[in-house]
């Protein structure tokens, strides 16, 4: 009974880290970058983890420079120019804002409610 319920929750893991990968990994593919899905997962875990680590030691000055070094990191591992890795970053944001766009115009027609009447 505990195995299954690992197991399920192993699962449920990986596939909300794939769908919160995709967004990254569909900007640097329209940029004419290089990678994968599993490549663009370990990007997103390193880049976290450093992230984290940066901003926690330099805590006034550790979110800019935790974001170069996670542009920094986009370019070398994607193979991608300063100026891409940058706009890889806003187009992740860009998709994720129109994935939610998408997702409450389904979801709203599906119950009847128009996305409009709420804005």
């Amino acid at each position: 009974m505990a195995l299954s319920s690992l197991l399920v929750s192993i699962m449920v893991l990986l596939v909300v880290m794939i769908i919160s990968a995709l967004p990254l990994y569909f900007a640097v593919k329209f940029l004419g970058g290089k990678t994968t899905i599993l490549r663009t997962l370990f990007v997103m875990f390193i880049t976290g983890i450093i992230v984290s680590a940066v901003r926690y030691r330099f805590r006034i000055w550790g979110s800019i420079i935790a974001f170069l070094l996670m542009i920094w990191i986009y370019r070398e591992i994607f193979r991608l120019k300063w100026w891409k890795a940058f706009v890889a970053w806003v187009l992740q944001f860009v998709f994720i804002a129109i994935a939610y766009l998408l997702l409450a115009l389904i979801i709203g027609a599906f119950i009847g409610i128009s996305i409009f009447s709420i804005l």
